[in-house]
């Protein structure tokens, strides 16, 4: 493998200091030419694809400088032809730990109540409210909605918790935000109780 090769996991920054970090390379099914499949590290995280032979093009041209940095918290200086110029020391903490976050991560986070340990900061809230909604929409048991639900409190505006209420065909009464959760948080309580009585 070439060693100038974009590894998954790797992040590189351009000079204007946008960030992006690469999450694989990919085959074309049509053409089979290479591509690379990347992150945007900045609002609203778009992943994009691009031609692997344009990405390191951008690498090796003199116009683009990339910053390329490795787990241990160092990285390599990339410009013009010499690959690479020399090493700098990057601090670990302005590198995010793990801004890919997989739906099964995502899942995992909100049925463990670690959202804001795990996903805040890394998406926009708006996102984890949304994201969350669809997980809790999935679920399976009234069990695995309770916690979904609970652990999306602060992410939750009227428009979702309405949604929420319609989805599991509940009828909220007028209210603020707090007032309404409760009442879907009491229902969704219910539920669960019912659920595990049937299921003895």
């Amino acid at each position: 493998m070439d060693r100038n090769m974009p590894l998954p996991g790797s992040f590189y920054r351009y000079p204007d200091g946008n960030t992006l970090q690469i999450i694989c390379i990919a085959n074309n099914c049509i053409d089979k030419e290479k591509n690379i499949v990347y992150q945007k590290m900045f609002p609203p995280f778009d992943i994009w694809t691009e031609p692997l032979s344009s990405f390191m093009e951008e690498i090796c041209n003199n116009s683009v400088q990339i910053c390329k940095y490795s787990e241990n918290g160092t990285g390599n200086v990339v410009q013009g032809n010499d690959l690479p110029v020399n090493t700098i020391d990057i601090p670990a903490s302005t590198i995010p730990e793990s801004t890919v976050i997989t739906d099964s991560v995502f899942k995992e986070a909100l049925l463990n109540g670690a959202v804001d340990r795990k996903i805040a900061g890394k998406i926009p809230d708006k996102e984890i409210a949304e994201k969350g909604f669809m997980e809790l929409l999935d679920a399976r048991t009234y069990h695995e909605k309770y916690i979904i639900f609970t652990s999306l409190r602060k992410y939750l505006d009227k428009r979702l918790l309405n949604n929420i209420a319609v989805a599991l065909d509940i009828v909220l009464e007028d209210g603020d935000e707090e007032e309404q959760y409760d009442s879907v948080l009491h229902c969704l309580q219910t539920f669960e109780h019912y659920e595990t009585q049937r299921l003895r």
